[in-house]
């Protein structure tokens, strides 16, 4: 028996991600929700809106998973690191989680992430 599993999903619009990209909110945005890391990150990528949609996405999923546990609610979109193991695979740094597998996805205009919390 699995005890204490929490889940969590959620699906971006690309465009709504390249709008602010594209906007004077730009700078803001990736301050708030960003890791340096991850910014970094996205300089290598082609398609930076896709990228930061589904990193936006995971964090939203990952929030929602945690949402049920007792410090959930101190956890800003800067506390939750997203990153990609060498295997291609996306992985969670987290302060007090450990147990975090999640999963991004990108087609056509949306991004979706799926985060399950053990």
């Amino acid at each position: 028996m699995i005890n204490n599993i929490s889940t969590g999903i959620d699906i971006v619009s690309i465009n709504r991600i390249q709008e602010i990209l594209n906007s004077s909110k730009r700078e803001r945005f990736l301050k708030k929700v960003f890791s340096l890391n991850e910014i970094n990150d996205a300089k290598s990528k082609e398609n930076e809106a896709q990228f930061f949609s589904g990193r936006f996405a995971a964090k939203e999923a990952i929030r929602k998973a945690t949402s049920t546990k007792e410090y959930s609610s101190e956890l800003s979109f800067k506390s939750i690191e997203v990153f990609n193991y060498k295997s291609g695979k996306p992985g969670v740094n987290l302060k007090n989680y450990s147990n975090i597998d999640i999963s991004i996805s990108h087609d056509g205009n949306y991004a979706v992430a799926f985060c399950v919390l053990q």
